[in-house]
C-alpha cells in the first residue's frame, strides 16, 4: 500500500476515533478531555510499539478537543440546575433552561465554538510567528522568567477587582457594632482621571463589618484562589500509581472527576 495513502487511512481514523471520545467527554460530566490525553500521551509508547503512528495519537487528542468544546456546553447547562428561589447562583445556561430557552442556549453554544475555532486558525499563525522558534521570534522563551510574574499579577487584579459582596460571620458583626468614629471635619478629595474623576467623602471611619461587604468577597476569592494552588501542586507533584498499570500514572483524572462528576452526582441527588 501506498505510505501516502497509509498515512491518510490512520488520520482518519484517528479523527472519527477522537471524534467519538469527544463526545464521551462533553457529555459525561467529569470526563474531561485532558484525561483523554493523559492516557493517550501515556501509552503512546503501547501504541508505536504496535504500530500506531504518533500522528494518529496526536489526531485522537485534537479531534476529541475540538467536538469536546461543541458538546461540554449540554451537561452544564442541563445538569444540576438549582431551583428558581437561588436565581442568584444561576449559570447563563441554568437560566436560559428554567425559563424554557436550554436548545437556544446550546445553540448558541455551537455557534460560539465554531466561530471561535475559526477565529483561532489565523490566531494560531501569529502566535507561532511571537512565541515559536524558526521562524519565529522566540518570546516565550525570553519571558519564561517572567511569566510566574506576570501570572501572579493578573491573579492579583482579578481578585482586587471582585465585585461580589458577602456577610461577614455574625460574631464578628457584634463584636465591631460599635466601631464607628465621626471624624470633626468631613474628609474629601477628588482625584481628575482624564474626562472622569475620582471622588470620595468621609464623615467617619468605620470599621464595622456588615451584611453586605465586598471586601469580605475579596477575602473569600483570595482564600479560594490559595486552596486551589495548592490542590494544583498537590495534584502534579504527589506520587501516584495506577491500579491497572497505566504507565506515567497521574492524580489529573481523579481531581478532575472529583471536583465535577462527583460534584454534580451530589447535587442531583441530595
Amino acid at each position: 500500500m501506498d505510505p501516502w495513502l497509509l498515512d491518510f487511512g490512520w488520520l482518519i481514523a484517528s479523527f472519527i476515533f477522537g471524534v467519538f471520545l469527544g463526545c464521551l467527554t462533553g457529555l459525561i460530566p467529569g470526563f474531561h478531555v485532558n484525561n483523554v490525553a493523559l492516557i493517550a500521551l501515556s501509552l503512546s509508547p503501547i501504541a508505536v510499539g504496535i504500530g500506531i503512528p504518533l500522528d494518529a495519537v496526536a489526531g485522537i487528542i485534537v479531534a476529541c478537543g475540538t467536538v469536546h468544546t461543541f458538546l461540554n456546553y449540554i451537561p452544564s447547562a442541563l445538569v444540576g440546575a438549582p431551583d428558581d428561589n437561588m436565581a442568584l447562583a444561576l449559570l447563563p445556561g441554568h437560566r436560559m433552561l428554567i425559563s424554557g430557552q436550554a436548545a437556544q442556549g446550546v445553540a448558541y453554544s455551537a455557534r460560539g465554538s465554531q466561530m471561535g475555532m475559526l477565529m483561532s486558525i489565523p490566531l494560531l499563525v501569529v502566535a507561532r510567528l511571537l512565541f515559536g522558534d524558526n521562524p519565529g521570534l522566540g518570546l516565550y522563551e525570553a519571558s519564561r522568567d517572567q511569566l510566574p510574574w506576570l501570572l501572579l499579577f493578573i491573579s492579583a487584579f482579578l481578585i482586587l477587582t471582585e465585585t461580589t459582596r458577602l456577610p461577614w460571620p455574625e460574631w464578628s458583626q457584634k463584636a465591631t457594632q460599635k466601631l464607628n468614629f465621626p471624624l470633626k471635619k468631613r474628609v474629601e478629595f477628588n482625584i481628575p482621571l482624564g474626562k472622569f474623576s475620582f471622588r470620595r467623602r468621609y464623615d467617619s471611619i468605620d470599621l464595622r463589618l456588615g451584611a453586605s461587604s465586598r471586601m469580605a468577597g475579596i477575602l473569600v476569592a483570595t482564600s479560594y484562589f490559595l486552596l486551589t494552588g495548592f490542590y494544583g501542586w498537590a495534584v502534579f507533584e504527589l506520587p501516584a500509581r495506577s491500579p491497572v498499570g497505566i504507565p506515567s500514572a497521574s492524580l489529573l483524572f481523579p481531581s478532575l472527576a472529583g471536583l465535577f462528576g462527583i460534584a454534580n452526582l451530589i447535587d442531583i441527588y441530595v
